[in-house]
């Protein structure tokens, strides 16, 4: 979707910028389960660790697309050595919206493009490919991340707190384990690591959409 947003490959999405989702970073998700592994090592039970955020240090919408925001104002995309504007996507809350924008706005036009070029020998097949590529992308997109954009529920973390609470270490050993949530700051994080992170490695191998 990072990847997406910064080539504007979409005008519009689903959910609730409201809403509160999990964002941990995957050292953290190391560090709580080696320290875990550790704990329980002669234990034969079994006690499920979630490794979330949203009750400790909750992150919304709103924090992500302005994170996104931000660093593509800091680093905006640049096409004949002239800075690009970023627009912000409009986001549905409900997908029946969603869908009936896309097809009056978009799909309606786009068919009514292709029956002309039909009609013309495929003058316009070319344009009409690759904004059809764009529709088909968006929807994927969608399709793909819609359970999730419209998850209300909240793991439950009470072993993880449990557990920090519980194991004592030393100062140089807290500080390499650090698994503690609430001490990340989403957007510094979002910023700085996150969004350059995704664009970096997600946009390996992609091709255009």
């Amino acid at each position: 979707m990072i990847v997406a947003y910064t080539e504007q490959a979409f005008p519009c999405f689903v959910g609730d910028r409201q809403d509160t989702m999990d964002a941990v970073p995957a050292d953290m998700v190391v560090n709580a389960t080696l320290v875990a592994m550790a704990v329980h090592l002669n234990e034969k039970g079994q006690v499920i660790y979630n490794v979330c955020s949203a009750l400790q240090n909750p992150l919304t919408g709103y924090v992500l697309e302005d994170a996104c925001w931000d660093y593509f104002s800091i680093y905006p995309r640049v096409q004949n050595g002239k800075p690009l504007k970023n627009k912000r996507p409009y986001v549905f809350k409900r997908f029946a919206l969603f869908h009936t924008y896309l097809i009056l706005v978009y799909k309606l036009p786009l068919e009514m493009l292709h029956a002309v070029s039909l009609l013309f020998c495929g003058l316009f097949s070319q344009y009409y490919n690759k904004q059809n590529r764009r529709y088909n992308f968006l929807m994927l997109l969608v399709k793909l991340y819609a359970p999730y954009a419209f998850f209300k529920g909240c793991f439950d973390d009470t072993n993880m707190r449990r557990l920090r609470m519980d194991v004592k270490m030393d100062g140089n050993a807290s500080n390499i384990f650090n698994y503690d949530l609430q001490s990340m700051d989403c957007p510094s994080y979002l910023l700085n690591v996150h969004v350059p992170a995704v664009l970096k490695y997600g946009r390996k191998n992609k091709g255009s959409v």
